[in-house]
């Protein structure tokens, strides 16, 4: 990557400062804070919202330690998000959007260091479609800059103006300085290149000295622009980031009074802020200006400042490397603990599980014989209640009968009875007759 590049593309990359021991308490607390969110809520909640957010900040705190598990720590996240998002609620299903909008973007950031930029640019515009969808317009221009900073790595220098100018735009609209300084810069860094490449042609293809003019200028203007607003807000790293590109690109200009003048400011203010990645570079374009200009010893000196810076910053690698492998170490026993504790609570859920299965099916098998058996006391309360109506029936029928046949048989003692009566009273008669005749013939 050439030096305007790298310069451009550092004011999108967000560097870890702080040593390995605060990196390391930042990281055991955000990794204490994501164990306590596992058991928040059993259903996506507002407080689901904190899980997402603190997984999204540890794998940016191990953003240039494992990559490879912040991507791992990303994509839980996402996952996460997209739960919520799926909420019935409104407020969790907008907090949702925006965890998956910082996923996409982290993803892309990930994926960006790695050198994957098809990836980078898919996670990238996934998080400018759902910051539009918010209505987040720094986080639109935020995104619209790293597009243009992954178009700018894959040389698509057409791409990525555009991109940068429509970051500008909105950062403009905005007022945000700093970012406006950012992408002033990136867009120099852009022309700087383009007019870089065009110079280097030779031939039928070599560069009309004209539009090459126009190009450094462009470049040169950007610069300038960058600078003014850089010393506006005050930030240290971006005013000596420009004052090193002004002097590397007055350099390629052969305005080498200029060009020593801006490296020297830069350098010292370098100096002042230990910037060593910016004093190494610098210190480097220093030299190559006085060996250009004939001022070998100045070249020499300015070369083994270089080299100093250069061993110092592989020094200082070496040593973050090694805090590093600490750091994921120490991170991997705390995730294998974690995972072990995850699984004997897994493990006795899964057991607690089976107990409430086991006691389901207990319940279900005593309530299915309670309904057989009510079912088959039913249906024999059913027959017999059947049963009982026949009987019933038939008794109340054969009373019935029983009453008829008895009135019947009174009517039939009635007659004889009657008819008895008729016929003595008959004979009573037909005696006192006789008696009267027996008296009559005497």
């Amino acid at each position: 990557m050439t030096l305007p590049r790298y310069i451009g593309a550092l004011f999108f990359t967000i560097m870890i400062c702080s040593n390995a021991d605060g990196q390391n308490k930042e990281i055991d607390s955000l990794f204490n804070l994501i164990k306590k969110d596992k058991e928040a809520c059993p259903r996506p909640c507002l407080r689901d919202t904190s899980k997402v957010k603190h997984l999204n900040d540890l794998a940016w705190q191990l953003k240039y330690r494992n990559v490879d598990t912040s991507i791992i720590l990303s994509s839980q996240a996402l996952q996460a998000a997209e739960k919520l998002v799926a909420s019935p609620d409104e407020a969790i299903a907008k907090a949702g959007k925006k965890g998956m909008a910082i996923s996409f973007a982290n993803l892309g950031s990930y994926n960006k260091q790695q050198a994957d930029y098809a990836k980078a640019l898919d996670y990238y515009f996934k998080a400018l479609k759902i910051k539009e969808e918010l209505g987040n317009k720094n986080g639109i221009a935020n995104t619209l800059g790293n597009i243009g900073v992954v178009y700018s790595s894959q040389n698509d220098y057409s791409q990525a103006l555009n991109y940068y100018f429509k970051a500008l735009k909105i950062q403009e609209e905005l007022g945000n300085k700093q970012s406006i300084a950012a992408n002033l810069a990136n867009i120099g860094s852009v022309y700087n290149v383009q007019a870089d490449l065009s110079s280097r042609q030779t031939g039928p293809h070599a560069a009309n000295p004209t539009e090459l003019s126009l190009s450094f200028g462009l470049a040169l203007n950007y610069y300038l622009k960058a600078l003014k607003m850089a010393e506006e807000v005050g930030n240290k790293n971006f005013i000596a980031a420009s004052l090193g590109n002004i002097g590397g690109l007055y350099t390629k200009t052969r305005k080498f009074a200029e060009a020593e003048k801006y490296l020297k400011q830069s350098l010292a203010l370098c100096d002042s802020i230990k910037a060593l990645n910016y004093t190494r570079d610098f210190e480097k374009s220093l030299s190559q200006l006085y060996e250009t200009t004939g001022r070998t010893k100045l070249a020499f000196e300015h070369y083994k400042k270089y080299l100093a810076a250069r061993d110092s910053i592989n020094s200082e690698e070496n040593q973050k490397k090694q805090a590093r492998t600490e750091i994921n170490h120490e991170f991997e026993k705390k995730e294998a603990l974690a995972k072990a504790e995850q699984d004997k609570k897994d493990l006795l859920a899964e057991e607690e599980k089976q107990k409430q299965k086991l006691f389901l099916w207990f319940t279900i098998g005593g309530l299915a014989v309670v309904v057989i058996v009510s079912i088959f006391i039913f249906r024999s309360l059913q027959i017999n209640k059947k049963k009982n109506m026949t009987i019933s029936e038939q008794k109340t029928l054969v009373e019935h009968q029983k009453k008829i046949v008895e009135e019947k048989q009174k009517e039939i003692l009635d007659s004889i009875h009657y008819a008895k009566r008729i016929q003595t009273a008959l004979l009573t008669s037909e005696k006192y007759i006789n008696r009267n005749l027996n008296t009559l013939k005497k």
